[in-house]
């Protein structure tokens, strides 16, 4: 596929100065590449909310700049957090850095800083550069988050026409879990009606228990109103008319979230939870255990236990409520840290630190059986096992 390249710096990589993120936990971001040859006719990323200009496919927007950016950039962080190298509409190992070359570059800076990294990708090429990432792994930590839904690699040149094979994307797993890198998959989006059946959803968790992922992360299809919805049901009355009226049914409330109805929702989710029980439906504690500030790694786990729970059928109220009186606490916390940059991660742990021992975080955190919890995992660093719910 012939495709136009548009050089673009990068004018900083991104900072999340507040609360961390959680689902994707990472404090910094970039990525190399905008829009995507890869294709795939569900993505986002073709929406307008994302102000992608060009056609998606071909118009390739090439931050060459980012190693250089890299290495002016990471020693003036303050914080320590995981750098998330992704995004919504882009992938960085998509078929043009086989060209450019971007991420060796990358990977070769991040092996001198102390800083965990995520990769998100769906494309086999990065097993081109495993020894370096094996190398960053060994310094600081690194996750492949591998997208993969379709076992039947029919479906994947329908839907991801220009991404890896199956067969290459499974390789792919098996090659980073021997290094011992961590791996967790996307599985996400099942296709309605097409690869969201529960004999489907069973096949692909015991593959992926079979390869001993690390965590799996399933989703349903969004489908934003505008050119994202028209190009993907273009392609389901071409290939697979039969669902059409179903589609249109499934997503007639046309939301801004591109959601379907709840309905159909509830019972995914519902499938979700007891398909996909026997993995980490979360990024574990132990994979950024350590990775993060303890306090943003705390906030990080309550913020996960509280969907872990709910999913049990387990009334998290109390826990929210510690939640939210945590939360107030740590963005007023964040907003002095970020007035005074002379402060470092450091102060601000010590902080947290004197009101656990001093044992005024009970006046934060109103729960002693939760306060006791908090200690096991702050001061003993113990890890929170998701299977089990309990500390090890």
């Amino acid at each position: 596929m012939i495709i136009n390249k548009h050089y673009k710096n990068l004018q900083s990589i991104s900072k999340n100065t507040k609360l961390v993120h959680t689902y994707f936990p990472s404090k910094y971001g970039f990525s190399p590449y905008q829009a995507c040859q890869h294709g795939c006719k569900y993505c986002d990323g073709r929406a307008e909310k994302y102000y992608v200009e060009g056609d998606f496919e071909r118009d390739i927007v090439i931050r060459e700049n980012i190693p250089k950016l890299l290495q002016d950039q990471l020693p003036k962080l303050r914080e320590r957090g995981t750098i998330s190298i992704s995004s919504g509409v882009s992938d960085p190992y998509q078929p043009v850095e086989a060209q450019e070359r971007i991420m060796p570059q990358v990977a070769e800076i991040l092996t001198t800083y102390s800083h965990s990294v995520s990769i998100m990708t769906k494309s086999s090429l990065i097993l081109r550069d495993i020894d370096l990432w094996e190398k960053v792994h060994q310094k600081s930590g690194v996750i492949l988050m591998i997208s993969l839904t379709f076992l039947d690699d029919k479906l994947r040149q329908i839907f991801e026409p220009q991404a890896s094979s199956v067969k290459k994307r499974l390789e792919t797993i098996k090659a980073f879990k021997e290094r011992g890198i961590y791996v967790g998959v996307l599985a996400m989006p099942f296709i309605p009606y097409i690869s969201d059946s529960r004999e489907g959803l069973l096949a692909l968790v015991d593959k992926l228990a079979e390869l001993e992922v690390d965590f799996v992360l399933p989703g349903g299809l969004t489908l934003r109103p505008g050119r994202q919805k028209d190009i993907f049901m273009s392609i389901i009355k071409d290939k697979f008319p039969q669902y059409l009226n179903a589609f249109k049914n499934l997503y007639r409330e046309n939301r801004q979230s591109g959601l379907a109805i709840s309905s159909y929702r509830d019972r995914l989710n519902r499938e979700f939870n007891q398909i996909f029980s026997k993995l980490p439906m979360a990024v574990p504690h132990y994979l950024y255990q350590n990775q993060f500030p303890i306090y943003d790694e705390l906030y990080i786990l309550l913020e996960h236990m509280k969907e872990l729970y709910s999913k049990k059928g387990v009334n998290t109220t109390n826990l929210e409520g510690a939640l939210q009186r945590y939360t107030r606490w740590l963005l007023a916390e964040k907003k002095n840290f970020n007035r005074r940059r002379n402060l470092r991660d450091f102060d601000l742990e010590q902080k947290l630190l004197f009101l656990i021992h001093g044992g005024e975080f009970v006046n934060i955190i109103k729960n002693d059986k939760l306060i006791n919890f908090i200690k096991g995992v702050i001061l003993e660093r113990r890890t929170f096992d998701y299977l089990k719910l309990k500390l090890d």
